[in-house]
Parts: C-alpha cells; sequence; structure tokens
C-alpha cells in the first residue's frame, strides 16, 4: 500500500516549498473556422499545447521569509529550470507567474500561486534552423541557376 503522505518533496531551482494542490493542464490548439452560411465549423488541429501547471504552494517553517524570497527570486530568474512536484515527473518549466500572500495571523506560513510553462526550444534555435534551411534552399538554387546558365552559353 501506498503511503500518501511519503510524497516527494516540491522545488523549483532547488527551492522547496509545500504543495496544498496542482495540476496541468493540457490539450490542443484547433483554430476554429466558422463559414458563412454553414451548419459545421471547420476546424483545424494545430498541435500540442504546451503544457501549463498552476500550484498552490506554501512555505512554513520558522524561516518561512527567508524560504520565500528564495523562491520568489527563483521565479524571478531568466531560462526555465527544474520544477519538482510530489506526484508528476521532474521537468523544465520557466515560472510565469508567482503571486505571494502573506496573513498576518499566519505567521511563520506564507502562501504562493504559481504558474509554469514547459520549456521548449528557444525561439532562436527554432528560427536559427529557419535561416539554415533558407540558405542552404538559397544555395541550392543558386548553384542550379549557374549550371543551367552555363548550358546556355
Amino acid at each position: 500500500m501506498r503511503n500518501w503522505l511519503k510524497l516527494r518533496p516540491a522545488s523549483f531551482r532547488g527551492v522547496p516549498f509545500h504543495v496544498e494542490d496542482d495540476g496541468p493542464m493540457r490539450g490542443r490548439r484547433v483554430a476554429v473556422h466558422e463559414i458563412s452560411g454553414g451548419e459545421r465549423p471547420m476546424t483545424e488541429d494545430l498541435g500540442r499545447l504546451a503544457t501549463a501547471v498552476s500550484v498552490s504552494a506554501y512555505v512554513a517553517t520558522d524561516a518561512a521569509d527567508v524560504i520565500g524570497l528564495a523562491l520568489e527570486r527563483a521565479c524571478d530568474a531568466p531560462g526555465p529550470a527544474l520544477l519538482v512536484l510530489p506526484i508528476d515527473a521532474a521537468r523544465m518549466m520557466h515560472c510565469v507567474n508567482c503571486e505571494r500572500e502573506r496573513r498576518k495571523d499566519q505567521a511563520g506560513y506564507i502562501a504562493y500561486r504559481l504558474s509554469f510553462v514547459e520549456a521548449g526550444s528557444s525561439a532562436g534555435g527554432a528560427l536559427g534552423g529557419i535561416t539554415l534551411l533558407r540558405d542552404v534552399f538559397d544555395a541550392g538554387i543558386a548553384a542550379v541557376s549557374s549550371a543551367i546558365g552555363g548550358l546556355f552559353k
């Protein structure tokens, strides 16, 4: 029998926190084309949505203020980092939102609403690949044009 109270501790960029609740959002990107006079829309599958994760987190110790600030700084840092949650597999994510909620009657307890999105390839990497393909294509066209031009001299 699994001991549900002994779940893996959560962390982001190595900063530990506790999880009240968390959940991924997954799905498909779908373009809906509503045609004038049509009775049914046309849909176009544009691929998988980037996985997003919403986490209600908290730190609760005598050092909650220090750990909380460390978590906020971890969320402010650029680039993706390892997000570890109690049940999900650890994965590289960007923190896109970190909202702190502290209450005066809950000393030593600081709550956070965190939002993450999966890390993918960087735009520079994707655009760099497109640029490389375009350069190869242009070089091929130039070579073919040169060869054809040589035939008619």
